[in-house]
């Protein structure tokens, strides 16, 4: 005998359950993602979209057609209250994370803001497509739900023994990364004294990254008061103007730290910075960022990005963690 799994009909699934295409959540957020996941460069041609527009046309009616009849969106389009809490929160212009540096494997992406917070996963197997990932009105939830989000196996963080928070701007001929990643202790000393930063903290980074530099590596973004770039018709928030911060996360989860690599907008720079040949002003956005957290939080340890030192100096928020519940 043959066993046939019951079709469900669209329409009595929940939202976690519904399945998008790139193409859907393109038309529904009127461009990228805020953290390039799933309507990133290397999800769409994004010269076709700027040259053909699909998203006007065939894109658009695919999606009515798909998902119309079940409510998900009317007949033009627009997604339904449940969709669209969720679609705003995605599209925002907040603070993006993203569980893989590199644009090209990307699979999950949190974003979180003043419009509330939403995830977007990957769907497993045959067929693609993505999940989205709704979180709670209650923000005190929002750290639980990050972790369900996230692949908490791989992502332990445990309390770290101080709460220190530490940025360097390095010129680009010290490999300091190259360094603490052999777990030079002595050169992380003598690195700390020389920045006028804590010795023991960098001591116990360099002996931690020294054991294994194959660490979970994630990419943060924070364009919060950013406005994406709406040259082409659509939200592309690749080169978002204002004072973006961005940050290149390597986990060091045993002693609740992390190092980062991060670029921000500075006083030397101009606000579309992130439209400029990157390669062209690092010396001027580049800097390391060395953090540990006594909670042991990841969602509070994720969901900020560093400004750059002389931003902060001429007074700019310095981007330490923040409680989202008091938002």
């Amino acid at each position: 005998m043959l066993f046939s799994k019951k079709k469900v009909k669209l329409e009595e699934l929940p939202l976690e359950q519904v399945r998008f295409s790139s193409e859907d959540l393109f038309c529904l957020l009127g461009g990228n993602d805020a953290c390039m996941v799933a309507c990133g460069p290397m999800q769409l041609r994004l010269d076709i979209v700027e040259r053909d527009r699909p998203d006007k046309d065939v894109w658009r009616r695919n999606l009515v057609n798909r998902y119309a009849p079940s409510g998900w969106v009317d007949a033009e389009g627009n997604p339904c209250p449940e969709l669209a809490r969720v679609i705003d929160a995605l599209g925002q212009m907040g603070v993006a994370i993203s569980y893989e540096q590199n644009i090209r494997k990307r699979e999950i992406g949190v974003v979180a803001g003043e419009k509330g917070a939403a995830g977007v996963v990957k769907v497993p197997g045959f067929g693609g497509g993505w999940y989205l990932r709704p979180f709670p009105d209650d923000r005190s939830q929002w750290a639980a739900r990050f972790r369900e989000v996230l692949p908490a196996s791989k992502l332990s963080f445990e309390p770290a023994s101080r709460e220190y928070h530490a940025t360097v701007v390095e010129p680009e001929e010290e490999n300091v990364a190259q360094a603490f990643a052999g777990g030079d202790e002595p050169y992380a000393r003598a690195y700390a004294l020389r920045h006028g930063l804590d010795p023991d903290a960098l001591a116990e980074m360099a002996r931690a990254l020294g054991k294994d530099f194959d660490r979970p590596r994630i990419f943060v973004s924070d364009l919060t008061n950013c406005e994406p770039d709406l040259s082409m018709g659509w939200r592309y928030v690749g080169e978002a103007r204002g004072h973006a911060r961005c940050r290149r996360v390597m986990l060091v989860p045993e002693i609740g730290a992390i190092f980062s690599n991060c670029s921000a907008w500075s006083p030397s720079v101009s606000e579309s910075w992130l439209s400029e040949n990157i390669s062209s002003i690092r010396d001027k956005t580049d800097f390391y960022s060395f953090d540990f957290y006594r909670s042991g939080d990841l969602f509070e340890a994720l969901s900020h990005a560093p400004a750059h030192p002389d931003a902060a100096a001429a007074g700019e928020d310095p981007g330490l963690p923040k409680s989202w519940t008091q938002h």
